[in-house]
């Protein structure tokens, strides 16, 4: 039996409510890393006499912000695992981490280079000014090192699909269509990364990711196609910019790859895409009583 209206806005204002909590959590963990570094630079200037250093300081973040990112990734993580270790409720019927069978797995990692290929296509037509404050937004993740590889390969991938497409898509869906649920995720998914350049594909992953863990049934093909996005990232940003040779030779296996994973994946990916096939089978959540289903597709 279908709610009527006010149990319809109920159930839609709590969707949006767990979602901001889960949106609070993602941000507060990273506040409250950075927190202590800027208060103790504030304390030492009191006690010398003397004014904070803006510039130092920033610049001690920016070089760091990898450090900081792994930290706050690691407490959300903590944070979520205790919360509903708390509520005695298994991981993978609360955040979507549900076992998904090869080829379905793999879909997202497949599809990786071809995303990446069309996102640097995109960047390439954008007027110099625009990719100068992308640029400058985003080096703090280009510095390498062991510790900006496994913030961003890693940690990353796995914390902001936990947040983004585990806990807050699959909240919202619960109140109202699958498609405006993944259009919700991904904005506030894109928006969380600051810039607009950023946003502007960033959106359109999280798009990608959330209707592929929809048709899923889990996260686990956005965590790995995530890993593998980033992967290619970073392996792009460690090539010498005047080295045009390597830079070719990066660009040419990154378009075999694009060509040939999906070929290889190909009934993942009809499972997933075709119209009319049959939705791969993975292991439904449990009913919840009083809380109407809305099919993932419904428009």
């Amino acid at each position: 039996m279908k709610p009527g209206a006010g149990e319809r806005i109920a159930q839609l204002l709590l969707a949006f409510l767990k979602a901001l909590c889960c949106l609070a959590l993602f941000l507060g963990a990273q506040v409250l890393v950075v927190l202590p570094v800027s208060a103790a630079a504030v304390l030492r200037a009191a006690v010398n006499g003397g004014t904070v250093d803006q510039e130092a300081l920033a610049r001690m973040l920016s070089e760091q912000s990898m450090a900081f990112a792994l930290v706050a990734y690691t407490l959300t993580l903590f944070i979520v695992m205790a919360f509903y270790l708390i509520r005695r409720k298994r991981f993978s019927e609360a955040l979507w981490l549900r076992r998904v069978e090869a080829p379905t797995l793999w879909t997202g990692a497949a599809l990786a280079p071809a995303l990446y290929l069309a996102v640097t296509a995109v960047l390439m037509v954008l007027p110099q000014s625009w990719l100068e404050d992308y640029q400058q937004a985003s080096s703090g993740i280009t510095s390498g090192g062991v510790v900006g590889i496994l913030a961003v390969v890693a940690a990353a991938p796995i914390v902001e699909e936990v947040v983004f497409r585990g806990l807050i898509m699959t909240r919202l869906s619960q109140a109202m269509p699958g498609w405006l649920a993944v259009l919700l995720s991904a904005a506030i998914f894109g928006a969380c990364h600051g810039d607009p350049v950023w946003f502007g594909y960033t959106f359109p992953l999280g798009v990608f990711f959330g209707f592929l863990d929809l048709r899923a049934g889990s996260i686990w093909p956005s965590i790995l196609g995530h890993m593998a996005f980033n992967a290619i990232g970073q392996t792009a940003d460690l090539l010498p910019e005047r080295d045009v040779a390597a830079v070719l030779t990066f660009f040419l296996v990154l378009l075999v790859l694009a060509a040939v994973l999906p070929i290889l994946d190909r009934r993942g990916i009809k499972a997933l895409f075709r119209p009319g096939a049959k939705r791969p089978a993975v292991r439904e959540l449990p009913a919840v009583p009083g809380v109407y289903e809305f099919d993932p597709w419904d428009a």
